[in-house]
């Protein structure tokens, strides 16, 4: 897919989410290229698609008004950066995005996050044939059912696969990613999910639908092993989006690299300093 792009050894790629969670994708992004060196001349652009912090797309009315709100989002990337290449990282926005006008007529090259967890979780459901996968994410991205039918289609059993909804626990991750409403709505969420596994006593994966789910890892992790024991395992498809775009080979490049956050909306001073901490961790 990228191969032209490899040619020319020239590219501008578009990092785009419906809040800051992809900014995880952008800094592995960043960190891939640079050993790697695939390219000569990169550039990357982070670009925020949340239209209001009053109103995120999962707070919207319909769907009709999340298209519309990313649908422009798009356009606006298209004619101000020219994109070779945009990396929708995020669920909830690569699940509305084929209902987009732009996706009718584009032909800028567009990858969601959503094939890229999808594959992560086949191979690892694939690898342990009695495990179940609880899927979280959004109500926008739950509600699609998307991950699920895929899964099904490739020849998983539903029975396995359990969809948990996480209402408005992409906002407090945003805002705290450790504060205790995370504890508690994570606490809440996984609970929930707990009640609806039928393999008992086998191993569940907890598949992170939301790129800002990224950023609470380890409180997934905790609370998880806290419901299921050891046997449990927390998939995060962010660092996957990046390695099926640069790949593992190191190329003889020395490439030359350009990073820019771009947001339609405030980025306050405690967002800036919570998920510096953890991009610079990581």
């Amino acid at each position: 897919m990228y191969d032209a792009f490899l040619d020319a050894g020239s590219v501008r790629i578009v990092v785009t989410d419906s809040g800051l969670g992809g900014l995880s994708v952008l800094a592995e992004l960043e960190n891939q290229i640079s050993k790697t060196n695939a390219f000569k001349k990169v550039e990357l652009i982070f670009f925020n698609s949340l239209y209001s912090k009053d109103l995120g797309y999962n707070e919207m009315g319909s769907i009709k008004e999340k298209v519309n709100v990313f649908n422009n989002a798009l356009f606006a990337i298209q004619n101000h950066y020219k994109p070779d290449i945009i990396l929708i990282a995020c669920n909830t926005l690569s699940v509305i995005y084929s209902k987009t006008k732009f996706s009718d007529i584009t032909k800028i090259k567009v990858e969601g996050i959503v094939r890229t967890g999808v594959e992560l979780y086949l191979e690892s459901l694939a690898r342990e044939p009695e495990s179940s996968i609880i899927l979280f994410g959004t109500p926008t991205t739950i509600d699609s059912h998307v991950h699920k039918d895929i899964l099904i289609k490739e020849g998983i059993d539903a029975k396995r696969i359990i969809n948990q909804s996480c209402p408005m626990l992409e906002s407090e991750i945003q805002d705290y990613p450790s504060s205790e409403s995370v504890v508690r709505l994570i606490n809440k969420f996984v609970n929930a999910a707990r009640k609806k596994v039928q393999l008992k006593g086998n191993k569940v994966f907890a598949g992170l639908c939301c790129t800002h789910y990224g950023y609470s890892l380890n409180l997934f992790e905790r609370i998880m092993v806290e419901n299921f024991g050891q046997t449990v395992c927390i998939l995060n498809p962010n660092n996957n989006m990046v390695t099926s775009l640069v790949g593992h080979e190191v190329k003889g490049n020395n490439t030359s690299l350009t990073v820019n956050v771009v947001s339609q909306v405030e980025i306050y001073e405690h967002e800036k300093r919570a998920l510096s901490k953890i991009l610079k961790r990581n």
